[in-house]
């Protein structure tokens, strides 16, 4: 019998990520780094953690809502990984 976890739910991990991007982006916009590294552990974390990440090849959730949020958190992380990427040559 399989069990849900937490870090398996969709309607916890997905909203939960998507503001973890946002706190990331904020404290970049701010300048406060030491803020930004610490949402970038959590991002990391918790994309790893997600058992049941769509963007890792998970299921999609069926709710059309979380689907769209699924894309969006996909999409963010994509920008999250080149932002690193452009921080570490400037």
């Amino acid at each position: 019998m399989k069990t849900k976890t937490i870090l398996s739910n969709h309607m916890v991990m997905l909203p939960a990520l998507f503001l973890a991007f946002v706190g990331y982006f904020l404290a970049v916009y701010r300048e406060n780094t030491n803020l930004a590294s610490s949402y970038s552990c959590l991002i990391a974390a918790a994309n790893c953690l997600y058992s049941e990440n769509p963007v890792f090849g998970g299921k999609l959730p069926e709710n059309r809502t979380l689907r769209l949020m699924a894309h969006l958190d996909g999409l963010l992380l994509v920008v999250w990984f080149v932002t690193i990427i452009t921080q570490l040559f400037l």
